[in-house]
């Protein structure tokens, strides 16, 4: 029964990674600190779940790229303030744009960016940046953060305090983030645009 437990475990964080790219409200986050937690009080190693936790992951980059895939010729002949995938298609060209500049490195930023990862892979998938190219890149992406998260559980253990701290920052680092990427965007098309 330990065994099954254990990796019963292991296969809820893996369908959860796998969830936080398709449907990004789901938090993973939190989902993989907790993860690490048990392996702390359970003495356990965290290599299976991280292991599990980046393919999960890895599976979800790969159907959001192919659902991007899938709209490749829709996207040009919608509305640009229609709203897909909870963002409008004037934000996915956006990201195609920025993709078309800096693939590498939006790929391997894209799971430190809340809300956004999807998004990335979608336009990805309608960019023609290849599966290969989006699923290694977006793998490297989710181990290095689902490492962090596992470890950090690890580290605090069962301290609901520390716990609760962590989070707080960890939200307020990450929408920072996103904020410098998003300003970044936006003074380059303004620097654009004015030489123009």
């Amino acid at each position: 029964s330990g065994y099954i437990y254990r990796y019963a475990l292991a296969m809820l964080l893996g369908v959860v990674a796998f969830l936080e790219y398709v449907i990004p409200p789901i938090p993973g986050d939190v989902v993989g600190v907790a993860g690490g937690a048990w392996v702390a009080l359970e003495s356990r190693s965290p290599v299976l779940l991280l292991l599990v936790m980046t393919v999960g992951s890895m599976l979800g980059i790969a159907v959001m790229w192919s659902i991007g895939r899938a709209f490749e010729q829709r996207l040009a002949a919608l509305d640009p303030q229609r709203k897909l995938l909870w963002v409008s298609v004037e934000q996915i060209h956006r990201t195609q744009a920025a993709l078309r500049r800096r693939s590498t490195s939006l790929l391997v930023l894209n799971r430190f960016l809340p809300g956004f990862r999807a998004v990335v892979f979608f336009a990805a998938g309608a960019s023609n940046v290849s599966l290969a190219k989006s699923v290694v890149l977006g793998g490297i992406s989710a181990t290095m953060l689902n490492g962090l998260l596992l470890f950090v559980g690890v580290s605090i253990g069962h301290n609901e305090e520390a716990l609760a701290a962590f989070f707080k920052r960890f939200q307020t680092l990450s929408f920072l983030l996103l904020g410098v990427v998003l300003l970044a965007f936006l003074a380059r098309w303004l620097w654009r645009r004015r030489a123009r």
